[in-house]
């Protein structure tokens, strides 16, 4: 368990790259960063690359916009789907 606990242990260093991510991704995306009504999924995903070992805030930033944009796709296609 400590072995655990220890891996979500985050730094002060580790929280800048995540927050700077976030942010990057956000501007990315065209979204406030705060406000945006995805932005804690988009902090949970740059949280989850960041988990995964990935330390760039620039390539965090890329692939959490990334992935978000594929989410986001995703969830119009089935409300279209549904709608129709």
């Amino acid at each position: 368990m400590l072995h655990l606990v220890n891996q979500l242990t985050y730094s002060s260093q580790d929280w800048d790259i995540m927050q700077r991510a976030h942010t990057k991704a956000s501007e990315l995306l065209g979204r406030c960063p705060s406000t945006h009504e995805n932005a804690n999924r988009l902090a949970r995903t740059v949280m989850n690359l960041f988990n995964r070992g990935l330390r760039d805030a620039e390539v965090l930033a890329w692939i959490a916009a990334n992935q978000e944009t594929a989410v986001t796709n995703i969830a119009l296609v089935r409300r279209n789907r549904i709608a129709s």
